[in-house]
C-alpha cells in the first residue's frame, strides 16, 4: 500500500515541482486524464522476473499492488473516476532486457510511473535513463537497490539514478555497519570473508553477495580495517584446505 501511496502522492503532488532533464515536448498521453478530464488512467509498468525463485516476481508482486489499490479506493484517497492500470513485463532479472522493457513501457504503452526492477543491474541499467523517459522523466519506485551507489544523492539531473526511489528497509550499507559495529565491540579490525559470488540470487539477482563485499570492503576501508575477501569454489563439500591456504599465516592470529 505504502508504493501505491507514494505513486498518487508523485502524481497529484505540487505541479510547480519540474523535474525536467531534457527539452522534450510533453506526448497526450502524457496526461492522466484526456483533454476534456474523463477518461483517466494512470499507467504503471511493473518491470520484475516472471519467476519465482526471485523473491520479487511478477506473480507475487502484482496481486499485492492489486491489493494496495483496493485499499486506497476504500478509503478514497484517490478520486474514484481514476483508473489503474498494471503493465506487467517480465525482465528476466537481465540488465539489457530491462531496459528493452522500460523503453517498450514507455514509447508504446505511455506509462507514467515504474515499479522495479529489483535486480540490482537490472535496476542501475533502468534507473540511468528514466531521467529522460517522457517529458519531465518518469518516477521509478524499487524495494531493491541495495548496493552503495543507489544511496547516492539524487536530487538534480546531473545525479545517476535521479528519478530513483528506494522504498527497500534494509541495504547493504546498513549490514555493512551492523558487521562493523560488531567487529568494533571486540576489537576486531582484521577480517577476512569468505562468500558465494551468486548466493541469495533470489534477491538481488547475479552476484548479490559480491555486490554485498564491495559494499562492506568500502566502508572497512573507511574505518581503518583490514578487509580480504575470497569466493567460494561452488559444489566444494570439504572447505578446509581452500581456508587453509587462503588464511595461513596472513590473517590468522595466536
Amino acid at each position: 500500500m505504502l508504493l501505491v501511496l507514494l505513486l498518487v502522492g508523485l502524481v497529484f503532488g505540487p505541479k510547480d515541482c519540474v523535474a525536467t532533464c531534457r527539452e522534450e515536448p510533453a506526448r497526450d498521453c502524457e496526461a492522466i486524464c484526456d483533454a476534456n478530464g474523463r477518461n483517466c488512467t494512470i499507467r504503471a509498468l511493473v518491470l520484475l522476473p516472471d519467476d519465482n525463485m526471485y523473491q520479487a516476481s511478477l506473480p507475487r508482486v502484482l496481486p499485492i499492488l492489486k491489493v494496495a489499490e483496493q485499499q486506497i479506493r476504500s478509503k478514497s484517497l484517490i478520486p474514484s473516476h481514476i483508473d489503474f492500470e498494471w503493465l506487467a513485463h517480465d525482465t528476466k532479472c537481465d540488465a539489457s532486457l530491462g531496459v528493452i522493457k522500460a523503453m517498450d513501457g514507455i514509447i508504446k504503452q505511455c506509462a507514467q510511473v515504474i515499479f522495479g526492477p529489483v535486480c540490482d543491474y537490472s535496476l542501475a541499467a533502468v534507473s540511468r535513463i528514466t531521467k529522460y523517459f517522457n517529458s519531465q522523466g518518469t518516477p521509478l519506485i524499487s524495494v531493491g537497490g541495495s548496493t552503495y551507489d543507489f544511496e547516492q544523492k539524487k536530487t538534480d539531473c546531473n545525479d545517476e539514478f535521479y528519478m530513483l526511489l528506494r522504498t527497500g528497509m534494509l541495504s547493504f550499507e546498513t549490514i555493512s555497519e551492523l558487521t562493523i559495529n560488531v567487529m568494533k565491540r571486540h576489537n576486531w579490525s582484521h577480517s577476512i570473508f569468505y562468500y558465494e559470488r551468486d548466493g541469495q540470487r533470489s534477491v538481488a539477482g547475479m552476484h548479490t553477495c559480491f555486490l554485498m563485499m564491495k559494499s562492506l570492503g568500502k566502508q572497512m576501508r573507511n574505518e581503518n580495517m583490514t578487509f580480504a575477501q575470497f569466493p567460494l569454489e561452488p559444489n566444494l563439500t570439504n572447505r578446509t584446505e581452500e581456508m587453509r591456504r587462503e588464511i595461513g599465516n596472513k590473517h590468522a592470529s595466536k
